[in-house]
C-alpha cells in the first residue's frame, strides 16, 4: 500500500486526535464526563459501522488497523471527531431545540453529500447495491446520515428536569456540570444501546424500496437545501459563533479538515466535478470555521 493510500487513514487519527485536545481543553471541571463522550462515539460509530458492513450493503477496502478484520479504525475515530463537532458548532449557534437538532444534523450531512462521492470514487468502501442515483450512492445512505447525530445527539443530551417532571435536553457544557456517578453510568449504559435502537429502526423503514432508492431528483434537491439551510442558519447566527477561548475554533477546523483534505485529494487525483461538489458542500463549515476567528469581546 502506496503512501499516498494511506493518506485518508491518518485524517480519522488526526480528526479523532483533534476531538480528544479539545475535551481536555474545554472540560477543565469535569473531563472524565467529557471522555466518557468521546469514548461512547467510538462505541456508537463502530457498531454503525458494523452493522452496515454485516447487513451487506457495503464493504471497506483493508487498512493497516480493522476492527474485527472489517472496519477500519480510521472510520470509527473519524466518526468521533464529526459528531462531536456538529454537536458543538450546533450548541454555540444558540438556537432553540428543534432548530439546534436540525442545523446540528444537516452540517454533518452537508460533509456526506460531498465527501462520499470522492470517497467511492477513491475505493476507499464499495457499495454492494450498484446503481444510486448520486454518484452510484443509494438514497438510504443519506437518510442514514441525516439521523446518526441526532440517535446520539438526543440520548446523551437528555435529562430529567425534577422541578418540571418533564423531560429536557441539556447543552454539553450543562451535563458537564453533573459530576454524578448516576450520570457517568447513564453515558456508559445507556446512550449507546438507546443511539442504536433509533438507528434500527430508521434502517427497517429504509427497507421500504421508494426510501432506500430515492429518485436522483429528490436527492439533488435535498443535498442544495442541505447546504443552503445549514449555511443560512449560521451567517444568520454568526455572532454567537464569535470565539471566547482559542481552542472554539478546534470543533469548526475538524470539519474543515476533512473537507479541504478530500477536496486537495480529488483534485490530486484529476475529480474536479467532485471536487466542485464538496467546495459547494463544505460551505457551512466554512463559513462557522471563518466566524468562529472573530473573538468575543467582553
Amino acid at each position: 500500500m502506496s503512501l499516498l493510500e494511506l493518506l485518508p487513514a491518518f485524517v480519522g487519527y488526526i480528526m479523532c486526535g483533534l476531538a480528544i485536545i479539545h475535551a481536555l481543553l474545554d472540560a477543565r471541571e469535569n473531563r472524565v464526563q467529557r471522555l466518557l463522550m468521546l469514548i461512547t462515539l467510538f462505541v456508537f460509530g463502530f457498531l454503525l459501522e458494523y452493522n452496515g458492513v454485516v447487513s451487506g450493503n457495503y464493504i471497506y477496502a483493508s487498512e493497516p488497523v480493522m476492527l474485527l478484520g472489517i472496519i477500519p479504525l480510521s472510520v470509527t475515530f473519524a466518526w468521533v471527531g464529526i459528531i462531536y463537532s456538529a454537536i458543538l458548532i450546533g450548541e454555540r449557534l444558540k438556537l432553540p431545540l428543534w432548530q439546534r437538532i436540525l442545523t446540528t444534523t444537516l452540517i454533518t450531512l452537508s460533509l456526506d453529500w460531498g465527501m462520499d462521492p470522492i470517497a467511492v470514487e477513491l475505493g476507499a468502501w464499495t457499495w454492494s447495491f450498484s446503481g444510486g442515483d448520486y454518484f452510484g450512492i443509494p438514497g438510504f445512505n443519506f437518510i442514514g446520515w441525516f439521523f446518526i447525530p441526532i440517535a446520539y445527539l438526543i440520548p446523551y443530551e437528555l435529562s430529567w428536569n425534577k422541578e418540571s417532571k418533564k423531560l429536557k435536553l441539556l447543552t454539553i457544557n450543562e451535563i458537564d456540570g453533573n459530576k454524578s456517578l448516576g450520570r457517568k453510568l447513564y453515558t456508559c449504559l445507556v446512550v449507546v444501546p438507546i443511539a442504536m435502537g433509533i438507528l434500527i429502526i430508521v434502517g427497517l423503514i429504509c427497507r421500504i424500496q421508494f426510501i432506500y432508492d430515492l429518485h436522483w431528483i429528490i436527492l439533488w434537491i435535498w443535498m442544495f437545501f442541505t447546504v443552503i439551510f445549514a449555511a443560512g442558519t449560521i451567517v444568520w447566527k454568526r455572532f454567537n459563533l464569535k470565539r471566547t477561548k482559542w481552542f472554539d475554533l478546534i470543533p469548526p477546523a475538524i470539519l474543515l479538515f476533512i473537507s479541504y483534505f478530500y477536496i486537495s485529494y480529488s483534485l490530486l487525483l484529476g475529480l474536479f466535478n467532485l471536487s466542485l461538489l464538496m467546495i459547494f458542500t463544505t460551505i457551512p463549515i466554512l463559513l462557522a470555521f471563518i466566524f468562529s476567528l472573530l473573538k468575543k469581546r467582553d
